[in-house]
């Protein structure tokens, strides 16, 4: 169920996007970025335990209900998964909560005593609680980026040969991880920062990251339920392929030469956000039909819900309350000169946005065609 909240919550904040774009964008730092990119990352550990799952109910008996017949580093990844989950989470509310009360504190100084500080509002504002903060953000991310690598190993060593889905899986999840796992390491260590600089250009990390996450973890997911059927055609396959062979090109693209400089608030262009869109939808569909069970009512609340949620952001009133709880990270966009336009780059995005939407809707094709609804043991350790 988590990969659904994952989606509507991602679909919500694109549309909410999309609405203000000629007025508000979110902010383009690091801190963001990393602190974004333990969620997407959840949605690829995700896709990446269902893989490990197919694989063995393809080819240990894992059907009969044995998780015996796991390999003892998926249950070491995934106890580092949910530990690194925990300290994002904790962090996000304390960061959170830390806001509010900044806030509740700035009023006007009514006498000299209100110009002093006391003991909990110094803590809050001090730099050693925000620099907490933002390493604890960054060592979730490194964990969860780990994660990632080590179900890669993972999949590649069990019983059974790989699929050309799998292998797709793999490329994407690491093209996931990579930069986002330097970036969040390059915040935990000054050296590594400056040695990184050196060598990279500017805001190349950023740049990488923000492409991958685009449309990086649907597309993880959207490999894994491909496969649970056991079997492709060759186009099938060849279609998989091109679709991780171009989102590849289109980060180290986005990294070779960045659309926008860092900390900077500038909108995705309105092809992206469609495609980003379009992709949430043929990814929620995608879950939804490889498991039937979770088509219940609570489920179509929800859908009703997120939808009601953004019709809402149309009315003015509404959309205000949607700015104020986004404010710190949703900004006033900066100037539209800020964007660095590269033909080559944006000619293999667009082909990676295009390759992503097709391999969704073949994979959406194949799971509607063979519907295969996974034990529901694999269904819990998923989620």
């Amino acid at each position: 169920m988590q990969p659904l909240v994952y989606l509507a919550v991602r679909g919500w904040l694109g549309w909410i996007q999309f609405v203000e774009r000629s007025r508000r964008a979110f902010l383009n730092s690091s801190l963001v970025l990393v602190a974004a990119g333990a969620v997407h990352c959840w949605a690829v550990v995700y896709s990446l335990f269902v893989a490990v799952h197919t694989r063995a109910m393809r080819f240990s008996g894992y059907h009969q209900g044995s998780s015996e017949q796991l390999p003892q580093a998926v249950a070491l990844t995934e106890t580092l998964a949910v530990s690194s989950l925990w300290v994002w989470l904790i962090a996000g509310f304390t960061t959170a909560a830390v806001r509010m009360l900044d806030e509740d504190a700035d009023g006007l100084p009514l006498g000299t005593e209100d110009l002093k500080w006391g003991p909990i509002l110094r803590f809050i504002r001090s730099p050693f609680l925000h620099s907490a903060l933002g390493h604890a953000h960054s060592v979730s991310c490194v964990g969860l980026f780990v994660s990632i690598i080590l179900l890669c190993a993972t999949m590649a060593t069990m019983k059974g040969g790989i699929t050309v889905c799998e292998s797709c899986l793999a490329i994407v999840a690491i093209g996931f991880a990579f930069p986002h796992m330097v970036l969040a390491g390059r915040r935990l260590s000054d050296s590594a920062d400056q040695a990184l600089s050196e060598v990279l250009p500017d805001d190349s990390l950023e740049a990488a990251a923000a492409e991958a996450a685009a449309i990086g973890p649907q597309l993880c997911v959207i490999l894994s339920l491909a496969d649970a059927p056991g079997h492709a055609y060759w186009w099938q396959n060849l279609m998989y392929t091109l679709a991780s062979m171009a989102f590849i090109a289109a980060v180290v693209a986005s990294a070779r030469s960045p659309a926008k400089v860092a900390n900077v608030a500038l909108p995705p262009e309105k092809s992206e956000s469609f495609v980003c869109l379009t992709m949430d939808v043929m990814t929620a569909l995608s879950i939804i039909l490889s498991y039937p069970h979770l088509n219940t009512w609570f489920l179509r609340i929800g859908v009703v819900a997120v939808i009601g949620c953004g019709v809402a952001a149309q009315f003015g009133p509404v959309r205000e309350i949607y700015l104020d709880w986004l404010e710190p990270i949703f900004v006033i966009r900066s100037d539209s000169h800020k964007r660095v336009p590269n033909q080559q780059r944006q000619l293999i995005k667009i082909i990676s946005w295009a390759a992503a939407v097709l391999c969704a809707l073949v994979a959406l094709w194949d799971i509607a065609l063979h519907p295969l609804a996974l034990a529901s043991s694999v269904a819990d350790s998923s989620r």
